[in-house]
């Protein structure tokens, strides 16, 4: 749990800076009196094991004997907000740093921090060549929002004049392939529900084939993994001009240790990318950030509801700064 330092002129109004920094949950760890000063170490929630009370004493004990304030005024709202988003302590210690390193140059610590969060999590950079197919695989768990996501991306693609077709091979799922049918249509694509990855060669052959082609998965990792190598193999085989990007679908509400899982269950895939969805869902998306960013999966989209023309977002800079420090992605 993150442990930071709180000073003012007397006791009284300390506890109220610290409970602007942390709310109502914030604890009183250690405090220390000086002339004129009263210097509390403040966590931001009671210690859960008597292993998290021996730390949070022992950060205290660092941050009091200090003569350097980590907490300075100018990174408080900071410190704060990434708190709040469920950020790693090295994190939110790196970012703080790193702005008051750069407060000499004027620039609203926010905005500093801004800067520093999108360095902190890789963009995926998408690519297509000219002349050939782009083919883009959605994996993730059931009901992460894969179906969705791609609907929201071919609307996007549509919508710049590209030449799109949505195929799903969850065909055995109730309403799935009336689904990807309902979706292809509002949004003026071709659909496809393929029983194999091999069908999608019917594609590959037409002299109208597509720019691009949206694959939706099943939603089993095992099986969603075997099926891609089999197309990789095959794409191979082919000698088709088709590139094969595979894009991991993640919930901004999953736990870190159950994407591992996945991807652990999912094997060896070309990755491109991830997206991550439901950032409206949860105020903390940074646990799953850092977790894609360690991973180094890069994100491209950030999707934060269900409408198909507003709730998708390309991943930068700014989307990061909003989500992280704002709890939304604009």
């Amino acid at each position: 749990m993150t442990v930071i330092k709180v000073e003012g002129r007397n006791l009284r109004e300390a506890l109220e800076k610290a409970k602007s920094e942390f709310g109502d949950g914030a604890v009183v760890i250690s405090r220390k009196r000086s002339p004129g000063r009263v210097t509390l170490a403040v966590s931001e929630a009671a210690p859960r094991s008597p292993v998290d009370l021996l730390g949070m004493r022992q950060q205290a004990r660092s941050l009091l004997a200090s003569k350097v304030d980590v907490n300075h005024t100018n990174t408080a709202a900071i410190r704060r907000c990434l708190t709040q988003r469920g950020a790693s302590p090295t994190l939110i210690q790196t970012i703080c740093q790193n702005v008051q390193q750069q407060a000499a140059s004027g620039a609203h610590p926010l905005d500093l921090a801004g800067a520093e969060l999108a360095r902190s999590f890789p963009v995926a950079k998408g690519r297509h060549e000219a002349g050939r197919t782009t083919l883009m695989a959605f994996v993730g768990a059931s009901g992460a929002g894969k179906t969705t996501s791609l609907a929201k991306l071919a609307y996007r693609l549509v919508q710049t004049g590209r030449k799109v077709a949505l195929v799903t091979l969850d065909v055995y799922r109730v309403g799935a392939v009336e689904q990807v049918r309902a979706m292809g249509k509002n949004v003026h694509c071709k659909t496809l529900a393929a029983r194999d990855v091999l069908q999608l060669r019917s594609l590959l052959q037409r002299e109208d084939r597509p720019d691009l082609i949206l694959l939706d998965s099943t939603g089993r990792p095992d099986k969603d993994g075997e099926a891609l190598r089999r197309l990789q193999t095959a794409l191979r085989e082919w000698d088709e001009p088709v590139d094969l990007q595979v894009f991991l679908v993640a919930e901004a509400t999953m736990r870190p240790m159950a994407l591992e899982e996945e991807l652990q269950r999912m094997g060896p895939l070309p990755f491109a990318g991830a997206i991550l969805t439901k950032t409206d869902e949860t105020r903390r998306p940074a646990p799953v950030m850092e977790y894609l960013a360690k991973k180094g999966l890069g994100l491209a989209f950030l999707s934060n509801g269900r409408d198909l023309k507003e709730d998708f977002h390309r991943a930068g800079g700014d989307a990061f700064a909003n989500l992280m420090l704002k709890g939304r992605v604009q």
